[in-house]
């Protein structure tokens, strides 16, 4: 199993850790745990994802994993071979949608 990290992945795991963080730490490490956890699972099953729909073509290979025990933070990730690359790591109010179609 490969993954791959796009650019700036680490920072928002980060970003969402210490904010979880603020109200709860032990939260936030349980969240940074099911973040391995669930990336692993993918690795291990890349098409487990649901695939999104994006407007630009170039992204129609995107899948979205839910964040175990978090299920409203979300892993995008593309598969590849012979493993994954994940593009993003966000909570499920963000627009994502806008900052795929950004890139």
């Amino acid at each position: 199993m490969n993954v791959a990290y796009a650019d700036g992945v680490f920072e928002e795991l980060v970003e969402l850790s210490a904010y979880i963080a603020v109200e709860n730490e032990p939260a936030a490490q349980r969240f940074l745990d099911g973040c391995e956890t669930s990336i692993q699972l993918v690795a291990q099953n890349p098409f487990i994802g649901i695939r999104k729909n994006f407007e630009n073509p170039q992204l129609s290979e995107v899948r979205m994993w839910r964040v175990k025990g978090f299920e409203k933070y979300l892993i995008f990730y593309l598969p590849t071979d012979p493993g994954i690359k994940i593009l993003h790591v966000m909570h499920s109010a963000y627009d994502y949608n806008r900052i795929f179609n950004i890139e």
